[in-house]
């Protein structure tokens, strides 16, 4: 089973294009500690520098996140290799290897992961980010719900969302 690879490469290489523009736009044009308000007091592009894990886990820990996006992006890689029965399997798995990439480029060359989008009740994040949180979210719930939906509507095995 050997389907959906282009979708996996493609939302990976997507993701990973559009996250990297992002923060390169943002490092060029905010300095950091910079914020400009988009929506007062509800969502801002404010330029940060994160050296730890999301919401601030791990500062400075930057050999051990490095160590594990490796893991991480190789695994995600592997079910990539492998194929998936779901084209929308696929492409949000591909988001989390594009984030996941994202984050790891900016570790290998700055050190630490720029972040920007501000949402003022949230520690700010980035887009590599978003589309782990997207991606692994989905994927849950699409677990969540299949074999509910497998029992209801009698779809077959082969019809649940898996990365075999």
């Amino acid at each position: 089973m050997r389907r959906h690879r282009r979708w996996f490469f493609a939302a990976a290489l997507l993701t990973l294009l559009v996250d990297q523009a992002s923060k390169e736009f943002v490092r060029l044009h905010l300095p950091l500690g910079a914020s400009i308000p988009i929506l007062p007091n509800i969502f801002h592009i404010t330029h940060t520098q994160n050296t730890g894990a999301a919401f601030g886990l791990f500062p400075n820990a930057t050999m051990l996140l490095i160590v594990v996006a490796l893991f991480v992006s190789a695994v995600l890689l592997w079910l990539g290799k492998q194929g998936f029965d779901r084209r929308r399997v696929a492409v949000v798995t591909g988001m989390m290897l594009g984030g996941a990439l994202g984050n790891l480029t900016d570790r290998v060359r700055l050190g630490a992961v720029t972040d920007f989008i501000d949402l003022r009740v949230w520690p700010i994040f980035n887009l590599a980010d978003t589309a782990l949180t997207i991606g692994a979210l989905l994927l849950l719930w699409w677990s969540a719900i299949a074999p509910a939906s497998n029992g209801v509507r009698g779809k077959s095995q082969q019809d649940l969302p898996t990365a075999n």
